[in-house]
């Protein structure tokens, strides 16, 4: 049996506690309940993780880690009215993992609330995730297909509002918020950005 290395080992703790915050939230995500979720004792947990909070933020990280080599791996539209919505589609639950995403993160998010290094992390996250809608939205408005009289500034906090708001339904009532609504949103919101 092939032995998984320690930065392998740590990312399927992390994993774990990914599992034991969805199925039964972050409150319950005890040193003691990941490491039963991840078949090992908690003294070999606390190699790994000395304490619950280093393991919530590296958990946390992770999460970002991983959309991020995701967009890594997209190959982008050269039309940029294309390619911004590409963008969007990973913040938004539309399969499965992405959904998975959303709920583990919408749980760090709150956990925030009282951790001041998830705080930092989550306000660091969001702050990158603003400056790249920025970026796409003002490509859109220098390749000319921004609406008119629009703000590249409000029109970004605007599209970033709209994924969050959709990402938090689609975690919170996935039955009324399905993928189907939340790309016919997302083409509603688009069809008012754009010329």
């Amino acid at each position: 049996m092939k032995r998984s290395s320690p930065d392998e080992r740590r990312e399927e703790i992390a994993e774990a506690l990914w599992r034991v915050i969805r199925r039964d939230g972050v409150a319950s995500a005890s040193v003691r309940a990941v490491a039963d979720e991840a078949k090992m004792s908690t003294g070999s947990l606390r190699h790994f993780f000395a304490t619950q909070s280093e393991l919530l933020l590296f958990a946390m990280r992770l999460v970002t880690i991983r959309v991020e080599e995701r967009i890594a791996s997209i190959d982008f539209d050269p039309d940029i009215r294309r390619a911004i919505r590409q963008f969007t589609d990973q913040f938004v639950p539309l399969d499965e993992d992405r959904r998975e995403e959303m709920q583990v993160w919408e749980a760090f998010a709150a956990a925030a609330q009282t951790d001041p290094a998830l705080t930092a992390l989550r306000d660091e996250t969001d702050r990158t995730l603003f400056e790249h809608f920025f970026s796409f939205v003002e490509a859109v408005d220098q390749a000319g297909f921004l609406r008119p009289g629009a703000s590249v500034e409000i029109e970004a906090m605007r599209l970033h509002a709209v994924a969050d708001g959709l990402a938090s339904h689609g975690v919170d009532n996935p039955e009324r918020t399905n993928p189907d609504v939340i790309s016919q949103v997302l083409d509603a919101h688009f069809a008012t950005l754009l010329r």
